[in-house]
């Protein structure tokens, strides 16, 4: 029965394998005995070893990706230095949990992200949130020597790293004050925080870069020589259940958390901990919040503390109140928790925490409908104007307009009503609130008569013994998204408007509105002047333009609107941009950014999330926190270059077929013959039988090695090594001759024996001579040229080798010999060329071989010079 069920697992191992791996990835299988990983001692709880016995993520998850693959497991337990060490001197077959870094991948082959971590800087308790690299200038942070954390803090040169040995060291090092702080991954703080027993340490915010907080990922990574080891890997993690995985990450990270939000451990402690927040709001302020007939929570605060809801696990108990200055009184009697909306005031810092601004909206009056338009509310004079009693917004309005008559009101309904029976001139409030009013209690009477030039910026208040649920709160609101944020806007204020339409206030409104806003163009006139002259110069560009500012989108042209597939450019603002990219390409976006000033070619991402390849340039403005960039939609340009190659494949075919002609000819003539005199009954002798055979053996062999010599050429790496120069000219002359021989061109081969050695990518040179003479062989053909002749000529320059090649088709015209090497320029027929052939060669021989390439007419015709340095810098 053993026997029975050890081969029964035999045969699935093998079915297994034979359904996902090809051939080469089969036989590596076949004869590699073991593979020797790496263990660390003390990565917990990725990578670590007790009593003798290899633990971990990382372990457990590759045994469960190979358990079916045939591959068995050997693991070396090194300190992590020494693991390196042996992975380049070639020891180890796999090393794990590493970070895939620009610098590793010169030499390692990186497998698919397995875990994905936010590293955060590790702190003490009574030290003070680090939310920013400088806070640790002058202070010392603890490293271990080859982490990726040593080239991270190189860049600051104003932080002395104290190595370690591994992290129980760093954190031990901590702990006691030898150093301020380390940085780690989230889940492998958690794990030894709460299993060792630091109590005096804490996670703090996440590590930030110039574009924010950042993802990395846990790897296996093997030498590239080695290659094929990872893509095993690969296939194998894809076809792992998807169960057997999530079963994993129970086993070491707890149950999968459904939040976008990560907590430090205080702030986890805190949730768990409180599990329901009392929760104080204005109850008569529609469309922000209020309560409905049944006392439910409504309006945009309703929505907003939803999504936070399910974000913590948090549960909001909304107390009813019956005014906006008893939900404030309600939160000094610690009744309340926290308020939904507030402005942030000096008055109020004795009471509350305040979270960032995350609704701003603009301020208006509304009178009496024979009121004449108020630019400003300084010729309000000593009129009255109401306010619901507590809006932080009335000291705002007093600072800007320091002689405002205010009267203070319980809430809108009464101030709107003071103003119809003319108990007032006006009542202030924001935009939304009053137009919501008059509509839904149908105040015909009054209307919006100007704004005040100043914008309400809410918050949301936390009491002040609450400091670490205004921490919660303000991560939040930062993982609230832009649609998200649209949706609840669209929700309560566009949405809500079409349902009780009264089209003569609506009239009436849109009127006052278009008045102060065309109030406001005439006073920002020549500050919008220029705006508009800059927006139409970027508006004139064929690129997209992106302007981000604190890496939000605050400008674009409209190209951009084009490319990106969006209605508009406000559809546009506020996206980051990760929006525009890939999810492929944005672990390329982030290593390639930093170099600000070179193009970067990555997948694009429309709106509809259809994907195409494009080039980006990143520029950044001196002394502004402001990037610019720009975009260039290159898809056709990726058809084009694959049609070259198409042509360039068929031309290769071409010469081919001409090296084949006379000796295909010969055999067929000898086959001929043979059969001939056997049908005439004519008996061959033996010696001329003989004779033909070794004819065909012969010529047979010559096409063998013809054909050898082309698979040589188009499978060869290109690659940085040292050639003969006379060998790569010689390879090229075998390929193009025979072609040029068939169209009767003479081929005049003018280079000497003697051998010049230089360094160059092996391949690159090659297809730029084949391009150059095909031209040549073209330009013959088109101009009809009796007795044509390509010309090759080499000489040995002072610093430089110069390669020319010449031909007599008569030159090229004046008009278009300076564009020759521009992209998509041709003068052949669309159907003969796309145009990217000289082009392509221009940018390998000055971008790939660091040389010059350039074309002058002579008395015979064409001449183009190629000039190649010795050395490759």
């Amino acid at each position: 029965m053993i026997k029975l069920l050890s081969i029964l697992l035999f045969l699935s191992s093998v079915l297994f394998s034979k359904s996902i791996f090809n051939d080469e990835e089969l036989k590596y299988i076949e004869n590699k005995k073991y593979i020797t990983v790496s263990n660390e001692f003390d990565y917990e709880p990725y990578d670590f070893n007790r009593n003798g016995k290899p633990s971990g993520y990382s372990i457990d998850l590759l045994e469960l990706i190979l358990k079916d693959s045939g591959l068995k497991i050997k693991y070396s337990t090194k300190p992590w230095t020494q693991l390196l060490e042996d992975l380049y001197s070639g020891k180890l077959d796999i090393i794990h949990t590493i970070y895939k870094t620009k610098e590793r991948e010169k030499t390692m082959s990186f497998s698919t992200g397995y875990s994905k971590v936010i590293q955060s800087y590790i702190i003490r308790k009574n030290e003070k949130d680090i939310d920013n690299i400088d806070k640790l200038f002058a202070k010392k942070v603890g490293v271990s020597k080859g982490w990726g954390e040593v080239e991270f803090f190189k860049r600051f040169p104003q932080i002395k790293m104290v190595f370690y040995e591994n992290i129980e060291e760093k954190l031990n090092a901590l702990s006691i004050g030898e150093i301020d702080a380390i940085v780690n991954s989230n889940n492998v703080a958690n794990y030894y925080i709460k299993k060792y027993g630091y109590t005096n340490l804490k996670i703090s915010n996440s590590v930030k870069n110039m574009y924010g907080a950042r993802l990395n990922n846990h790897h296996y990574a093997a030498l590239k020589e080695n290659s094929i080891l990872i893509s095993i890997i690969n296939k194998a993690y894809d076809n792992t259940s998807i169960d057997d995985i999530e079963e994993l990450n129970k086993k070491w990270f707890g149950k999968a958390n459904s939040s976008n939000v990560i907590f430090n451990e205080k702030e986890q402690e805190y949730l768990d901990r409180k599990k329901s927040i009392n929760l104080c709001i204005d109850p008569d302020w529609l469309p922000y919040e209020s309560f409905d007939k049944r006392g439910n929570h409504i309006g945009l605060s309703a929505d907003y503390f939803k999504l936070f809801s399910q974000e913590s696990g948090l549960k909001f108990n909304t107390v009813k109140t019956d005014s906006w200055s008893q939900s404030l009184e309600y939160m000094k009697n610690k009744k309340c928790d926290m308020v939904s909306f507030i402005t942030h005031t000096k008055e109020r810092e004795q009471f509350f925490n305040f979270t960032s601004a995350y609704l701003k909206i603009p301020i208006v009056i509304a009178t009496k409908l024979d009121i004449s338009f108020i630019d400003n509310f300084n010729n309000l004079g000593d009129r009255k104007i109401a306010i619901v009693k507590g809006y932080g917004v009335a000291k705002s309005l007093l600072e800007k307009y320091p002689n405002l008559n205010i009267e203070y009101v319980d809430n809108i309904s009464k101030g709107l009503d003071l103003v119809a029976k003319g108990e007032v001139f006006g009542y202030v409030d924001s935009f939304a609130t009053i137009s919501h009013t008059l509509q839904s209690e149908q105040k015909t009477q009054l209307k919006i008569a100007g704004e005040a030039d100043i914008y309400w910026n809410l918050s949301s208040g936390v009491r002040k013994d609450e400091p670490i649920l205004v921490d919660i709160m303000e991560k939040l609101i930062n993982s609230v998204s832009v649609e998200q944020k649209q949706k609840i806007l669209n929700n309560w204020i566009v949405i809500k408007y079409e349902k009780t339409i009264d089209y003569s206030l609506i009239w009436k409104i849109l009127l006052f509105f278009t008045l102060v806003l065309l109030l406001f163009i005439y006073k920002q006139y020549l500050m919008k002047k220029s705006i508009n002259e800059f927006s139409q110069l970027i508006d004139s560009t064929m690129e997209a333009i992106l302007i981000f500012k604190e890496d939000k989108l605050v400008d674009s042209n409209e190209s951009a609107v084009k490319i990106f597939a969006y209605l508009n450019k406000k559809d546009m603002k506020g996206m980051t941009f990760d929006d525009f990219i890939s999810g492929e390409s944005k672990e390329l976006a982030y290593k390639e950014r930093e170099n600000a000033e070179d193009n970067i070619e990555l997948l694009a991402q429309r709106k509809d999330g259809s994907k195409f390849h494009a080039l980006f340039r990143d520029s950044s403005l001196k002394d502004k926190n402001i990037r610019v960039i720009s975009v260039i939609d290159i898809t056709h340009i990726k058809q084009l270059e694959s049609q070259t190659k198409q042509a360039q494949m068929g031309e290769m075919i071409e010469n081919i077929a001409h090296q084949w002609r006379q000796p295909l000819s010969t055999i067929s003539t000898i086959s001929s013959g043979i059969s001939l005199n056997i049908d005439l009954g004519n008996k061959p002798e033996y010696n001329t039988i003989s004779e033909d055979m070794n004819r065909i053996v012969s010529t047979t062999k010559y096409l063998s090695n013809t054909i050898e010599t082309f698979r040589n050429f188009l499978k060869e790496k290109k690659e940085l090594k040292e050639v003969v120069l006379q060998d790569r000219l010689n390879l090229v002359i075998s390929i193009v001759s025979d072609s040029l021989k068939s169209r009767h061109i003479q081929l005049k081969n003018n280079i000497d024996e003697e051998k010049f050695t230089f360094t160059t990518i092996v391949g690159e040179l090659d297809q730029v001579l084949i391009n150059i003479i095909n031209n040549a062989k073209d330009a013959i053909k088109e101009n009809d040229i009796k007795e044509p002749w390509v010309e090759l000529n080499l000489e040995k320059k002072e610093k430089y080798f110069l390669l020319t090649i010449e031909d007599n088709a008569k030159g090229i015209p004046e008009k278009i010999i300076d564009k020759i090497f521009d992209p998509y320029f041709t003068t052949k027929h669309k159907s003969q060329g796309t145009g990217l052939g000289l082009h392509m060669s221009y940018k390998i021989v000055t971008e790939s071989l660091r040389g010059k390439l350039y074309v002058e007419n002579t008395k015979n015709g064409a001449k183009f010079f190629i000039e190649i340095p010795y050395t490759f810098e």
